[in-house]
């Protein structure tokens, strides 16, 4: 159902003041170090940065009174036996509401993101290495369906996030500088780091280290404490799971934090698929991300020199990006670049599928329910929108 609308001006600027009075020096220096220490040690974050532990503690707590999270771990699902899966579907007119369901029959998508171009919907789905030949079955199905035009599927290596690199901003006039062509030139560099496809799809968690999972993916600052009720043993034993499996399997090496450079109301939400030169092109990018703000962070696509590079700037710099991606073809660093927009408002996201995965058996795909399901849905469309 179609509804009327109406958007408040005043209110809108009142919520783009209050996020830009949250990032003051202090503030900036606090979650700059949390996101190099990690965000459950504010003792650590109070030692590094020489701000007094009950100030640390304070500020934390406001910022995540206002924003109701302020980290999430994003779990290694190549650890977890899965491969992470980012889909580009195209529904037909009239079947969005429709693919979405779709898309979400199977249980194991992380996110469904509505979005603008070619397609209409991006996913993101995490799917056991054993069951790819039945998830593929289902997007054949699904494709047979009618409900969508086309499909795009990418096979990729970890998520890492990226955080703000606060030096390009000024607290003081709230300014962001975007210095394109510094980050161009830096392009010429030696890459310092790599990113790599996955070296293995073995499983390293049991059913308890899923549940820790789980929570610290809803809130990467939940105390054990509260996590041991819900899981049914000690304290004690949630921090062994966490300490002691988690960690050193680098499970949890990863976390993302809810700290957005400028509101939503002036930003623009894109994924990019970069197709790089060589090895050493897309290396030197992947080295310079954490200079770049408007990057909230990357995958490489597997068996490929190929990133796809999820950004969020605003909107009076999407036109630049663009030149800049451009600037990298024709110096040569990419041979090409697309890209859709997204609604980062509306977009749809979940944790790990827990109740898929058994003690005994392992994870668990049920190829012929998803596919009577999918049947079952096909039925509720109209008939004037099937092939």
């Amino acid at each position: 159902m179609l509804a009327t609308e109406k958007v408040g001006l005043l209110q809108r600027h009142k919520i783009v003041t209050e996020i830009m009075k949250q990032l003051d020096p202090t503030n900036i220096k606090i979650l700059s170090t949390m996101w190099e220490t990690g965000p459950r040690n504010l003792l650590e974050v109070s030692r590094k940065t020489g701000i007094p532990f009950t100030s640390v503690y304070h500020r934390v707590g406001k910022i995540e009174a206002k924003s109701k999270r302020l980290a999430t771990v994003i779990p290694q699902v190549s650890k977890l036996g899965m491969v992470r899966i980012a889909l580009f579907t195209a529904a037909r007119p009239g079947s969005e509401e429709s693919v979405t369901t779709a898309l979400k029959i199977p249980n194991l998508w992380r996110s469904v993101n509505r979005c603008e171009g070619a397609f209409t919907h991006v996913s993101i789905h995490v799917v056991p290495v054993q069951f790819m030949k039945h998830f593929r079955t289902y997007l054949k199905r699904l494709s047979e369906s009618g409900l969508i035009k086309q499909s795009k599927m990418f096979l990729t290596g970890e998520y890492i996030p990226n955080f703000p690199a606060f030096k390009y901003y000024d607290p003081s006039s709230n300014q962001w500088t975007f210095d394109w062509e510094r980050w161009l030139n830096a392009l010429k560099r030696d890459p310092t780091k790599t990113i790599e496809d996955p070296e293995s799809y073995a499983m390293l968690a049991d059913e308890k280290d899923l549940l820790i999972i789980k929570e610290l993916e809803k809130n990467a600052r939940q105390s054990f404490a509260e996590i041991a009720p819900l899981m049914g043993i000690s304290l004690q034993g949630v921090k062994y799971h966490y300490d002691k499996k988690l960690v050193p399997s680098e499970i949890v090496k990863y976390v993302g934090y809810d700290v957005w450079p400028y509101p939503e109301e002036v930003s623009a939400y894109h994924e990019i698929f970069l197709k790089f030169t060589s090895t050493i092109e897309m290396n030197r990018f992947y080295s310079l991300v954490r200079e770049l703000f408007f990057v909230l962070g990357v995958s490489k696509v597997l068996h490929e020199n190929s990133l796809i590079v999820r950004t969020y700037t605003l909107q009076n710099q999407v036109w630049s990006m663009f030149s800049f991606f451009s600037q990298m073809a024709k110096e040569g660093i990419i041979e090409s670049y697309s890209s859709v927009r997204q609604d980062f408002s509306g977009r749809e996201t979940q944790s790990i599928s827990f109740e898929l995965f058994d003690s005994e058996k392992g994870w668990t795909f049920d190829l012929d329910n998803c596919l009577s399901d999918l049947a079952k849905l096909t039925q509720l469309v109209p008939a004037v929108q099937k092939v």
